[in-house]
């Protein structure tokens, strides 16, 4: 199911898995980066109580790079809704682009230095290892990549 779709990311809801999507395909600043994490967010809110054990995965594939503000924003605005609505589980489809995983790990970084972080934070090479994390799934070898 879309959640928010434009030309540069995309926001779904997968109910198999059950996650929220979020899916980067050109670079996005400002608004364009805020946008589709608020409405990710506000759909988490509605959603969570019928699926208590959802999670939110980035397939961030093809981030290139993030705005150090669009970091800091992210960390203050977005982790605090989804720590207020209980989401546990935030898995990562790393990027190939270097400075896309520079990206990935300040968020990391940022949101474990917290004293109030809630997160399980995981990161993988593919999509369906991202997925059998999520899902608790141990029937095969899950490669998880340290950051």
């Amino acid at each position: 199911m879309t959640i928010f779709e434009s030309p540069k990311v995309s926001v779904k809801f997968d109910s198999t898995v059950p996650c929220i999507v979020w899916t980067p395909v050109e670079y996005i600043a400002g608004d364009e980066w805020r946008i589709p994490f608020n409405k990710g967010v506000d759909f988490l809110a509605q959603q969570i109580k019928r699926s208590p054990n959802m999670a939110w995965l980035n397939d961030t594939r093809k981030l290139k790079s993030v705005a150090l503000d669009d970091l800091n924003w992210l960390n203050k605005n977005v982790n605090d809704r989804c720590f207020q609505y209980g989401l546990k589980k935030v898995a990562f489809v790393l990027p190939e682009n270097v400075f896309g995983k520079m990206a990935v790990k300040f968020y990391v970084q940022f949101t474990n230095a917290r004293s109030d972080n809630q997160f399980q934070i995981k990161a993988f090479r593919s999509y369906d290892d991202a997925v059998s994390w999520i899902k608790e799934k141990t029937t095969g070898k899950i490669e998880e990549v340290t950051l």
